[in-house]
């Protein structure tokens, strides 16, 4: 007989512990598939990600403080968000209405600036994560910091694989 009298298969291997057994290895596989095959935080479950985040009306001496290759924390979370990629400026300017009509005046001795920051996003689709927890869409708000500034704006732009996205629906 293949189960003697005592449980045991083949008389030497008591069913329930080859019960055990085959849990926990289905527990490890599944652990490993859920850490290589996607749903990790190191797996394809994260992708490179290159934001904008606009900082409006500040004099250039704010602007001489954000250094290209600094890392950059969230402000409020202080969780890592990247690293800063690059900087550009333009001519603050601030726009009313006179009538009917929109009136744009340049603001002499300030400067919007356009902060690029790299890094790495999670993807709890349809979301982008920094970090664990700060979803990043245009138009957020966030407050960032350096080594050498604070700094608070305005997401304008993000550069990603969307195809990438697509495929962890």
């Amino acid at each position: 007989m293949i189960i003697d009298e005592k449980g045991k298969l083949f008389g030497k291997i008591n069913l329930l512990d080859l019960f055990l057994i085959l849990i926990i290895l289905l527990v490890l596989a599944g652990a490993a598939v859920f850490f290589i095959g996607g749903g990790g935080l190191t797996g394809p479950g994260t992708i490179p990600l290159t934001y904008t985040v606009e900082i409006k009306q500040k004099d250039a001496e704010y602007f001489s403080h954000v250094i290209e290759g600094e890392q950059v924390i969230d402000g409020v979370t202080k969780e890592h968000v990247g690293e800063i990629v690059s900087l550009s400026l333009e001519p603050a300017t601030h726009t009313a209405q006179a009538d009917d009509k929109l009136l744009t005046a340049t603001i002499d001795g300030k400067f919007d600036g356009f902060v690029t920051i790299k890094g790495d996003a999670t993807v709890r689709y349809p979301d982008l994560l920094l970090g664990e927890s700060i979803s990043i869409k245009i138009g957020n708000d966030m407050a960032l910091r350096s080594e050498s500034v604070a700094m608070h704006g305005y997401v304008v732009d993000m550069d990603y694989d969307e195809s990438r996205l697509k495929e962890m629906k």
